[in-house]
C-alpha cells in the first residue's frame, strides 16, 4: 500500500477514541466519516491504484450518497478503467448533485458515450464541455492539467463522432479470438513465422510487468506458451517483438537496461532452433534517451520503423525510422511525416513485405475511439493520408498491434474490444481486399561454386524484372536476402573473376506458409581457353533492329538478328560491343533522346540474357537523339532503329 495511504490510516486510528471508527477491511478503509474515505481514495487515485480507489469511493458514496465530487472521482476512475457504461452513471449523479463542480467530467462523460456509439449523447455532453471553457466553476484550478490534454483532443472527438456517424458496418469479416492465447492480462502486438509454426506476442502481467512469449501451432490450434524459448526476459520489461521477413531475427524493445536510460531501446536477438537467447545493442544511432519501441523492419533489412517519444516529433508517440548503411550501422531516425504523425499518439507500425504499405495504430486521426488501425501507401517517395480500416477490424475500443501474413489475405492483431478476456487481446481475421499489400515473399539467393559447392561472398547479382535491374551483395554466407513479388519471372546475372558468366531466369511461384525459398545460383568455374590462332573472321559485324513509332519494344520479327549476334558474341570473347539508338524528327531533342535510350537499353537488355559473358560491361551505349531536317516516311522508319556494332 502506498505510504501515504499507510500514514493516513495510522493517522486515523489514532483518532479512534473521538467516535470515528476507522478499520482496514481488504482492499477498503472502513471509516464512517465519508471525508476521510474520499481522502484515503484520492491518494489511491494518485497513486495510480484505480481498482482500489474504485472500492474506497464506493463506500464513500455509502456513507454520504449525495458527495458530488465522490461520484466524479468514480466516473473518472472508470473512465480510465474503461467501464464506460460505469463511468456515464456516475458522472451523471454527480452532473445531478452539482453541475458547476467539473468542466473535465463532462468531456468524459461525452467520449464515455462516444466509445458504446451513442453519438446523440456525446454531442451533446462534449458541447456543455466547450461552452463551459470561459465559465467559472469549481474544480477549474485542480483539473486544469486535464483540461489542457481534453482540449487537445476535443476536436479529435469531434471527427470520431463524424466518422461513427457514416461508419458502415455491412462487413461479413468474422473475428477470432486466440482463447488459447488470451487471458485477463494484456496481449498485444503478434507476429507470425513465414512457415505459420510460430507466434511472438507481449504479455503485460498485472500493469507491471511485460515479457516477450512465444507459442506453437498444433493440430487443435496454438499451444500453451513456451517458458524455455525466450531466454531474453529480465525482471525489467521485454515486449514488442517482432520476426525480421526470413525469421532469422527478432527485433523487439528491452527497458530499464542501464540507470542512465530507463526507458526502452531496441535490441536484436537471434531466432535459432526456436528460442531467443542473445540480446545485441544495434550499431549506430538508433537509440535515444527517450521511449523506443515496437520496431518492424523492411524486407531487405535496411529500414526499420519504430514508435518513439524522442525530441522533435509532432506529440506524444510519433512514427520514425532509421536506415542502415553498408557496413550495417543505422543512421539517425528521421520522422515518417506530416501525413501519418500527430498531436496524439501514433504507434505499433508494421511494414508490410512490398515496402509500400505501412500499418500503425492512431487515436488522432478520425476514428472509433481510443486508437484505430490505419494504413498508408508509398506513393512518389512520400507516405500516402492513413486510410481507416474500418469496421469490423477496428472498434471503440483500443487497437494495437497488427501483423499481415504473407499471402495478404489474413491479419493477427490485439483489440481491448468487449467480449475479450480482459483488456488487450489476440483476433485473427482476413484481411480486406482493399487494404492488402502487394503478394511478396521473402527469398534467400544463395551464390555457390558449381564443382565443389562452397558458397562465394561478397558477390554482386544483377536481379532483373519488368525492364528493371536491381544490385545486391551477398553476405560472408553467399546469401542475399530479399522479397519478390511472386508469379513473376525474374533474371539473375553474375560476373565473378575465374568463373563463367552467370545468366539465368526464374519463375517465382505463390507460396503459402512455407519457410523462405532458397535459389541457388551456381557458377562455373571456367576452363583454360587455348589462344586464338587465327581463324578466320570479320573484324566488324552490324546487325540494325527497327521500333515503331514512339516504341522501345523490339518487333517479334528482329529478335533473330538478335539471337544470331548472341552467338557470335558467344564464340569469340574478345568483340568490342557497341548499341547505339536512334530516334526519327518526330518529337522535340530531348524526348528523342530520351526514346533513343530507352531503345538501345532494350536490346542490350535483351542480348543480356543470351550471353554467356557480361555484355553489360563490354557494351558501349549510346543515344544519338533526333535527326534533323525534312525526312520522307521511309527515311524516318530508317532512323527509328539501334545498331548493335561488334569490331575487333
Amino acid at each position: 500500500m502506498n505510504v501515504v495511504v499507510k500514514a493516513f490510516i495510522s493517522f486515523m486510528i489514532f483518532f479512534i477514541g473521538s467516535g470515528q471508527v476507522v478499520c482496514q477491511n481488504n482492499d477498503i478503509v472502513n471509516t464512517n466519516n465519508a471525508k476521510q474515505s474520499l481522502q484515503i481514495a484520492q491518494a489511491l487515485l494518485s497513486n495510480g491504484d484505480n481498482k482500489k480507489a474504485i472500492k474506497q469511493l464506493v463506500h464513500t458514496i455509502k456513507i454520504k450518497k449525495d458527495f458530488a465530487i465522490a461520484h466524479r472521482l468514480l466516473g473518472k476512475a472508470y473512465y480510465d478503467e474503461e467501464y464506460f457504461e460505469k463511468a456515464i452513471d456516475a458522472l451523471e449523479r454527480s452532473f445531478e448533485l452539482d453541475r458547476k463542480l467539473s468542466r473535465a467530467a463532462f468531456f468524459e462523460a461525452g467520449d464515455a458515450y462516444l466509445r458504446i456509439h451513442n453519438t446523440e449523447k456525446a454531442n451533446y455532453y462534449l458541447g456543455i464541455y466547450q461552452e463551459m471553457k470561459d465559465k467559472r466553476y469549481a474544480n477549474a484550478q485542480k483539473e486544469s492539467g486535464l483540461e489542457k490534454s481534453y482540449d487537445m483532443y476535443y476536436e479529435v472527438k469531434l471527427k470520431n463522432l463524424e466518422y461513427i456517424n457514416n461508419l458502415d458496418t455491412s462487413s461479413t469479416i468474422k473475428l477470432y479470438p486466440l482463447t488459447n492465447i488470451n487471458s485477463e492480462d494484456n496481449e498485444y502486438l503478434p507476429s507470425l513465422s513465414n512457415d505459420g509454426r510460430y507466434l511472438l506476442f507481449t504479455r503485460e502481467v498485472g500493469h507491471e510487468q511485460e515479457d516477450i512469449l512465444l507459442t506453437e501451432r498444433t493440430e487443435t490450434g496454438w499451444g500453451d506458451e513456451s517458458e524455455d524459448a525466450i531466454l531474453i526476459n529480465t525482471s525489467n520489461n521485454e515486449g514488442m517483438a517482432k520476426f525480421e521477413p526470413h525469421n532469422r531475427t527478432v527485433y523487439y524493445a528491452g527497458c530499464q537496461r542501464s540507470e542512465d536510460n530507463l526507458d526502452c531501446d531496441i535490441y536484436t536477438s537471434e531466432f535459432t532452433n526456436g528460442k531467443l537467447s542473445t540480446e545485441e545493442a544495434p550499431d549506430g544511432n538508433l537509440n535515444s534517451s527517450a521511449w523506443d519501441s515496437q520496431p518492424s523492419v523492411t524486407c531487405d533489412g535496411k529500414v526499420l520503423y519504430f514508435a518513439s517519444t524522442r525530441d522533435g516529433g509532432l506529440g506524444g508517440s510519433d512514427i520514425w525510422y532509421s536506415t542502415k548503411d553498408n557496413k550495417g550501422n543505422w543512421g539517425l531516425p528521421q520522422n515518417a511525416g506530416v501525413n501519418i504523425n500527430t498531436a496524439g499518439d501514433e504507434e505499433a507500425p508494421f511494414i508490410a513485405k512490398d515496402g509500400k504499405h505501412l500499418y500503425f495504430t492512431s487515436n488522432f486521426h478520425p476514428g472509433q475511439g481510443e486508437g484505430d488501425f490505419f494504413v498508408t501507401t508509398m506513393e512518389n517517395g512520400h507516405w500516402s493520408v492513413p486510410v481507416n480500416l474500418g469496421y469490423p477490424i477496428n472498434s471503440p475500443a483500443k487497437e494495437l498491434g497488427l501483423f499481415v501474413s504473407d499471402n495478404t489475405e489474413h491479419i493477427y492483431f490485439a483489440s481491448a474490444r468487449e467480449g475479450g478476456k480482459g483488456g488487450l487481446d489476440l483476433y485473427f481475421a482476413k484481411m480486406p481486399e482493399l487494404n492488402r499489400p502487394q503478394k511478396v515473399f521473402p527469398v534467400v539467393l544463395k551464390v555457390i561454386d558449381k564443382i565443389t559447392k562452397e558458397a562465394l561472398p561478397n558477390q554482386q547479382v544483377i536481379v532483373g524484372s519488368d525492364n528493371k535491374n536491381l544490385n545486391y551483395m551477398s553476405n560472408e554466407e553467399g546469401n542475399i536476402y530479399m522479397c519478390l513479388q511472386a508469379n513473376k519471372a525474374y533474371s539473375y546475372r553474375i560476373s565473378r573473376e575465374g568463373y563463367k558468366f552467370y545468366v539465368e531466369a526464374h519463375f517465382l511461384e505463390e507460396y503459402i506458409l512455407t519457410a523462405a525459398q532458397t535459389l541457388y545460383l551456381e557458377l562455373e568455374p571456367k576452363e583454360a581457353q587455348p589462344a586464338y590462332v587465327g581463324e578466320d573472321r570479320h573484324t566488324k559485324t552490324i546487325v540494325q533492329v527497327y521500333f515503331d513509332v514512339n516504341s522501345s519494344e523490339i518487333p517479334d520479327a528482329d529478335y533473330e538478328k538478335l539471337d544470331r549476334i548472341a552467338r557470335i558474341i558467344n564464340k569469340y570473347d574478345d568483340w568490342k560491343v557497341q548499341v547505339i539508338g536512334y530516334a526519327d524528327n518526330t518529337g522535340d531533342k530531348d524526348y528523342n533522346f530520351t526514346l533513343s535510350q530507352k531503345r538501345a537499353d532494350s536490346v542490350i537488355s535483351y542480348l543480356s540474357t543470351k550471353c554467356s559473358q557480361e555484355i553489360q560491361q563490354k557494351v558501349e551505349s549510346s543515344a544519338k537523339g533526333s535527326i534533323s531536317g525534312t525526312l520522307t516516311e521511309k527515311e524516318k522508319q530508317q532512323n527509328r532503329r539501334v545498331d548493335v556494332i561488334l569490331s575487333r
